[in-house]
């Protein structure tokens, strides 16, 4: 694989693109922000929080793109996820790989654009903030970013060359795990971003209020539960939750209720500054991936009718936020969340 782009460089695809960059791979990093792309190839990628690094980057606009990349690594937000793949497809051979890193699970739409056997899976697992052009936030620790970076798999499940392959490139930002789940993996990460990217957004905070609060922690466990049952209603073996049975998470009351929130507390501290990138769309008055985060839960549990009346709610204080383009009041959305709870 030797010329490999990064589609969508936001926080996540820039922190990526310029560690790998740093590896002395040949990889450019497409993005449709002028500034951003401008900023980067002039100054190159400044990695703020965990990370104090500046790394140069060969950055480009999708209408400045040449040649054929034999791997993609898409990561832009899934409300252009169409677009994205519409811009790069004529850049791609017939042995060109995309590997997903979105959240959600695009999966199936991006098979429909640019054939399955030319689609991978991934996850990310650490946290990252855009902050200015040029300047991305690593807002997850350095120790977990480099203990467990991303999962990745074939949508088969088979254990093949090109993912190992793979897996060794994406290992400059951190631990790569294969998975013969990469389903089930994709929905965990599923029932994470709608915990806490829920709560994010629907708060309008990062995750350190939610640490000391019962309450948020309390709601962050119900969400989980409506998400894991909606993953098995639709036949998915939802993989482990932060490295902890997804059916742990649906023991609702005594010592294991206890015990879950007293992991997620744990994690939370992990990550106390990341703030969801629906939140950070909130800021700037642009679309979330509400459909594709919350609303994807909501889509799946109505098939099946599982019933989630905490994922409606953060989707519904999302949409309200979004549609009166503001950032939700804490006080206020708490208020909405806890009386939920009674």
């Amino acid at each position: 694989m030797n010329r490999i782009a990064v589609v969508g460089a936001g926080s996540l695809g820039a922190i990526t693109g310029a560690l790998i960059a740093d590896q002395g791979r040949n990889i450019e990093l497409i993005d449709t922000n002028r500034a951003h792309v401008d900023a980067m190839n002039e100054n190159g990628v400044r990695i703020t929080g965990a990370l104090d690094r500046v790394i140069p980057v060969d950055a480009k606009l999708p209408d400045q793109l040449n040649g054929v990349y034999d791997l993609v690594f898409l990561l832009t937000k899934q409300t252009a996820t169409e677009s994205a793949l519409t811009s790069i497809s004529p850049f791609l051979s017939s042995d060109s790989i995309v590997c997903t890193l979105q959240n959600g699970t695009p999966e199936d739409k991006v098979a429909s654009i640019v054939g399955v056997e030319r689609t991978v899976a991934g996850n990310v697992q650490f946290a990252a903030i855009w902050r200015e052009p040029g300047v991305c936030e690593l807002s997850s620790t350095l120790e977990v970013t480099r203990a467990h970076a991303f999962d990745l798999g074939e949508l088969d499940g088979s254990h093949s060359e090109r993912i190992g392959e793979i897996a060794e490139i994406l290992s400059a930002v951190g631990q790569c795990s294969i998975s013969s789940n990469i389903t089930g993996m994709k929905w965990s990460k599923l029932v994470v971003n709608s915990m806490f990217s829920g709560l994010s957004a629907a708060l309008g905070c990062d995750m350190t209020p939610v640490i000391d609060d019962p309450t948020l922690i309390e709601i962050a466990l119900r969400v989980a539960e409506e998400s894991i049952r909606t993953g098995w209603a639709h036949g998915i073996t939802v993989d482990d939750v932060f490295g902890r049975p997804a059916e742990r998470f649906t023991e609702a009351s005594g010592q294991a209720h206890d015990e879950n929130a007293e992991f997620l507390v744990r994690i939370l501290m992990q990550h106390p500054h990341a703030e969801a990138s629906m939140l950070q769309d909130l800021r700037k008055g642009i679309p979330t991936e509400r459909d594709f985060i919350n609303g994807r839960v909501l889509e799946v549990a109505a098939k099946h009718g599982v019933d989630v009346p905490f994922n409606q709610a953060l989707y519904r204080l999302i949409t309200e936020a979004e549609e009166s383009r503001t950032v939700p009041d804490f006080a206020t959305n708490r208020n909405v969340l806890h009386d939920l709870l009674t």
